[in-house]
């Protein structure tokens, strides 16, 4: 158990520096060296859609007035009623987050299974893990465009009742956090940990000699702490079972899990621990594989 307090003591430190300042440097994670690069290509990705999206927006938007001569208020319309609809961020978002989040699970899981149990490797995701990545994947970029959607909507709104010029217009939609640089970080950093959570999750599904799955509360004492998150620590679950959240009607497989609503989401800074079986661990390899290609074939 030394090696998996080890790399699990370096994810919380690593969830706890991320969260304080999650748009500067991604944070060293010791052991785990390859999630700096994997973040980084995720955080270019994600830059780059969103410059392509503000300049699309931008672009239409110049050729609808100088074409037309419309007012903000047939723009804002135009807006909703066809560049909305025509914007391909979705598309390239959820492209770019399948991708990571295939690289970040398997790596985390690669590196916890081994530390639970080296003579059973990690190999490949369960169905339950790819159905995950394929949702959220796409989940998360609809929810992107709403926000952007959102924000665009509002300023067109501001402007008309302001009698803002194009030109103001223009600027004002240049400079949405939206389309920025910080956004591309905070997303990167924010779904890694969460991605990160999700491998751990796999691991012990598949680890043979882990028996449950126990929840821990973490936090530093500037930060205001979940009272419902502070009860559950040391609660315990099976590995296949959700934890159940403190006074409330939610569950979850995990912290941070994407099912979670955004009170109990948000800067969580909880890790989940494994439970193991040592008398597991005392069984023969060829045992202990067929106790993960069941689990494997259930899931």
């Amino acid at each position: 158990m030394a090696k998996v307090n080890e790399l699990l003591e370096k994810m919380q430190a690593f969830i706890l520096k991320a969260e304080d300042d999650p748009i500067e440097d991604v944070p060293e994670f010791p052991g785990l060296e390859k999630l700096g690069d994997i973040i980084e290509d995720y955080e270019k990705a994600v830059a780059k859609l969103l410059r392509r999206q503000r300049k699309y927006f931008l672009d239409e938007m110049k050729s609808f007035v100088s074409k037309d001569g419309e007012t903000l208020a047939a723009l804002l319309v135009y807006f909703q009623t066809n560049l909305f609809a025509a914007d391909e961020f979705t598309e390239g978002m959820a492209e770019e987050s399948k991708a990571f989040f295939e690289m970040t699970t398997d790596e985390v899981a690669t590196m916890v299974m081994d530390a639970v149990d080296k003579d059973i490797p990690y190999e490949e995701a369960s169905n339950m893990t790819k159905q995950w990545i394929e949702e959220w994947s796409e989940e998360l970029a609809a929810l992107m465009v709403l926000n952007t959607n959102t924000a665009i909507e509002q300023v067109l709104s501001n402007a008309i009742d302001e009698d803002l010029s194009i030109n103001q217009v223009e600027l004002r939609l240049k400079d949405l956090p939206e389309f920025s640089r910080t956004r591309a970080r905070t997303t990167a950093i924010t779904e890694m940990l969460t991605a990160a959570s999700q491998g751990q999750d796999e691991a012990y599904r598949q680890s043979p000699a882990v028996s449950k799955k126990r929840w821990r509360h973490s936090g530093k004492k500037k930060n205001q702490a979940r009272d419902n998150h502070v009860r559950m620590d040391g609660l315990e679950v099976d590995t296949d079972a959700e934890f159940s959240i403190a006074s409330s009607s939610e569950t979850a497989r995990y912290p941070r899990d994407t099912k979670l609503s955004a009170k109990e989401r948000v800067r969580c800074k909880c890790i989940i621990q494994p439970v193991v079986d040592e008398d597991v661990l005392g069984l023969s390899v060829e045992e202990r594989e067929e106790i993960r290609r069941e689990v494997m074939e259930g899931k």
